[in-house]
Parts: C-alpha cells; sequence; structure tokens
C-alpha cells in the first residue's frame, strides 16, 4: 500500500513537466495527510534533486495549541534538511464570514507571496476530503463547476499551481502510510466537532455512505472528473464567443455589450454572464449569487440607453453605460488634497491610474491635486466652446458615476487638468492660453 500511495503521489508529479530549479513548496499542517505529503515530497526529492524544495507551515492560532504544535512540526520537518518557512498568521474574520473560510483565504494569500511565480504548491486534500467538498456543493444547489470540486492540478495566480498529489487516495490509505512509515502527527480535536458542517459530513454521513456502497469514494471522484472536463469545454466555447464580443474602457476594462446577450436564450445569457464575471474578477473576489445573477440578465433585458443600472455584491458593483454591462470595484470617492512640489509619477485615485508631472510645470507653478469638479464653463485651449467640467468629461467618455470623484490637477486660480481631458481654463482663450506643459497620463483598466 505505501509503495502504491507513493507511486500515485509521483505520477501527478511526473505529469507537471517541471523545469530544473523549479520550486515546489509543500504546505503544511499538522495532520496525518500532511505529513504523509511532506514525506513523499522528501522521498521525491532524493530521486529529483534538481528541484527546489520548501516547506511552509502557517499558524493561523485558531486552536490554544497551534504554538506547540507549530515546534512539533517544525522539528519533524527538520530532521529530512529541507528549507523551512514558519509564520504566525493575523486572520481578519470579516462579518458573515466563518472563520474557517477567513483562514483558508489568509494562508492562500500568504502562499501566494511567499512562492515563486511558477511555483508548484503542494496541498494534502485526499479522496475523503473530495467527497466532503461536492456534497457540501450540492447543499448549495451548484453547478457543474461547483461540482467538480477540488481539481488534482490547478493554475493558480502568475503561472503557480496548486497540487493535489493525493486526491485519489483514501483517507484509511494515508493513515496506513503514516504508520508503517512511522511519522507524527498531530490529532486537531476541532476535527470532531460534528457543529461544522465538513465535520458532520465526515463523522456522520460519509461513513453511512461508504459502509452502503464500498465504492462510493472512487465513484465520487469520477463524476468530479466528468463535472471538471464538462466545465472545461464549456469555458472554451464561452471564451471563443465572448472574445468576440467583449469591449474596452481604459477605466472600465472589459465590457459585455446587451445586445449580445439578447440574441440568446436564457441558459446562454446566464452562462455568457457567469464567464465574463469569471474573467473579471480575481479569484478571490465573491461573484454573485444565482439570484443577483438574474437580476442583472433581466434587467440587461429591459435596458435602455439612458438607463441607470447598478447590482451591488461584495465590494464590486455590475453597472451600464453605453449599452453594455462592466465589473467593477466600488471606488473610494475621496482624494486627499495634497500639494505637488516633485516632478515623476503620482499615483491617482483608483481606477484613474496615475501622472508623470515634468519638472518644468513643477517649478513653474503651485501644483494642487484635489477632488470636486468646480463651477463655471471651462473652456480647453484647443477646442471649441464652453462646457462644465462635468460636460467636458462626458465627452472624453467618462462615466457619470465617476465624474465627481474624478481627481483635479489644479495650477493657479484659473486652470485645471483633468486626467482624460487635458487643461481647462476658466479665461484663457486659444489666443492668450500660457504654455503650460502637458502631464502624461496613465490611465489604468482593471
Amino acid at each position: 500500500m505505501s509503495d502504491t500511495l507513493f507511486h500515485r503521489f509521483c505520477s501527478v508529479l511526473d505529469g507537471l513537466s517541471l523545469k530544473p530549479q523549479q520550486q515546489i513548496v509543500i504546505a503544511l499542517g499538522g495532520g496525518a495527510d500532511s505529513q504523509t505529503l511532506l514525506d513523499c515530497a522528501m522521498r521525491y526529492h532524493r530521486q529529483h534533486p534538481h528541484y527546489r524544495y520548501l516547506a511552509i507551515h502557517l499558524d493561523h492560532s485558531f486552536h490554544p495549541d497551534s504554538a506547540q504544535w507549530s515546534t512539533t512540526i517544525e522539528q519533524a520537518v527538520k530532521a529530512y534538511g529541507v528549507a523551512t518557512h514558519f509564520e504566525p498568521l493575523q486572520v481578519d474574520v470579516l462579518p458573515r464570514q466563518s472563520k474557517e473560510a477567513a483562514g483558508r483565504e489568509r494562508r492562500y494569500q500568504r502562499l501566494r507571496e511567499l512562492s515563486d511565480d511558477d511555483a508548484v504548491i503542494l496541498l494534502g486534500q485526499h479522496r475523503n476530503d473530495q467527497i466532503e467538498t461536492l456534497l457540501l456543493q450540492l447543499n448549495r444547489g451548484s453547478g457543474p463547476k461547483g461540482l467538480a470540486a477540488m481539481a488534482e492540478v490547478h493554475d493558480w495566480y502568475d503561472k503557480r499551481r496548486l497540487v493535489r498529489p493525493l486526491l485519489s487516495v483514501s483517507k484509511e490509505e494515508i493513515y496506513a502510510y503514516a504508520r508503517q512509515h512511522q511519522l507524527t502527527w498531530i490529532e486537531d480535536d476541532t476535527n470532531y466537532d460534528t457543529r461544522i458542517e465538513r465535520n458532520f459530513l465526515r463523522h456522520q454521513v460519509v461513513p453511512l455512505l461508504e459502509q452502503r456502497w464500498p465504492q462510493f469514494g472512487v465513484s465520487v471522484l469520477r463524476s468530479t472528473r466528468l463535472c471538471a472536463e464538462q466545465q472545461a469545454v464549456l469555458e472554451e466555447l464561452l471564451d471563443q464567443r465572448l472574445q468576440q464580443q467583449l469591449i474596452e474602457h481604459p477605466l472600465l476594462g472589459s465590457g459585455l455589450p446587451v445586445d449580445s446577450l439578447r440574441n440568446h436564450n436564457a441558459a446562454m445569457q446566464r452562462a455568457l454572464l457567469r464567464r465574463w464575471l469569471e474573467q473579471a474578477s480575481s479569484e478571490s473576489t465573491p461573484l454573485p449569487s444565482f439570484q443577483q445573477l438574474e437580476q442583472i440578465r433581466l434587467q440587461a433585458q429591459e435596458a435602455r440607453a439612458d438607463t441607470r443600472m447598478s447590482v451591488q455584491c461584495a465590494g464590486y458593483q455590475v453597472r451600464f453605460y453605453q449599452m453594455a454591462l462592466w465589473w467593477v470595484p466600488e471606488w473610494p470617492s475621496a482624494v486627499q488634497v495634497k500639494e505637488i512640489t516633485q516632478p515623476g509619477w503620482h499615483s491617482l485615485p483608483e481606477p484613474w491610474g496615475r501622472v508623470w508631472l515634468d519638472n518644468e510645470l513643477v517649478a513653474a507653478y503651485p501644483l494642487v491635486l484635489q477632488q470636486g469638479l468646480e463651477p463655471g464653463k471651462w473652456q480647453h485651449p484647443r477646442r471649441q466652446g464652453r462646457k462644465t467640467q462635468a460636460d467636458w468629461l462626458k465627452q472624453a467618455q467618462v462615466p457619470a458615476w465617476l465624474r465627481t470623484s474624478c481627481p483635479v490637477l489644479r495650477v493657479g486660480q484659473d486652470w485645471v487638468w483633468l486626467p482624460p481631458v487635458g487643461w481647462l481654463s476658466l479665461r484663457a482663450s486659444e489666443q492668450n492660453a500660457p504654455t503650460l506643459p502637458e502631464p502624461r497620463w496613465s490611465g489604468t483598466a482593471l
């Protein structure tokens, strides 16, 4: 059994086409699964010394004995002579977020920060974890993507990959391996608290299922892989369609024209909306629920050129502008008033990018960066007519909800500079306008 488990481990890693000196990170807890993962990785290390190995243990201090556990784990790791990183984590639990979810999110964030851009990060989840994940997703009413549960190999940030080489291995096989190799592990008593959903499944539901159907775990793996395969095919087809339909905006990123949605039935509309939101979001961004997605879809069906639409979702919102949908953060509106005395790049509030001010401009004029459009009719030195600052921004295709937060660079009493517009003056005409060096604006899409 020991050789079979290690063979499965090697088979997964051998299929990754790793390059010499590529980093392999072992993400460690204290359980038998983590210690088995570490032991297999160190056996693999002896066969493949041309990779760089790093064992990481992150302690979020949820258990009163966690510091003692960290010491025990560190001693076990040192016996292998591998590079290590042990660190306590500060975890902030948000409203309506479980402690376990907050800890998991913080761990993954720190793993990303500590690993190379192309690192392979080994995780210790096994087949029983996959069964629990599938059942949890069923209870949440998930679709095929959720029912695919955890991937054996998952492309992550940059070129990193999350790899679960024990995903096809049962919990019993892991304990047998750990005992045979005389590994030391920690039993976390909170894993037996059946008030926690996953623990309830682990101790009261899954054993009954496996007793009734001994091959249940193998069947679950097959189902999750089929769901993942179908989801990958669907995403490829949706990506091809979206590539032909999306439009770009320098401040808002990629937008989905509502006319392209209206040409499809409701199921395809939902699929396109969901995939567009996934493309526009980071992995840690919560996506709209089914009810919110349906709200977006129905509003898009009825939208006209003058429609104002905003659907909020966990710090983001879907907006309607120029007959398209846009997925944007809820940017803070406050801009600190500050005097600029140094040339170079200066950051502007999101989503306005940054601006380059050269020495000639900074040395010759008092410059103040502020927020808030000013009243009056303003003239552009190279364009006809006078307009309000808001109208100049509208002409520059800045959405209405962003105009009031536009940063304003003031030069003396009569001149201002707006990022997407340029210089504006209350009094100067083209004939008597002073020669002002043009700031270099680098707008940024999401």
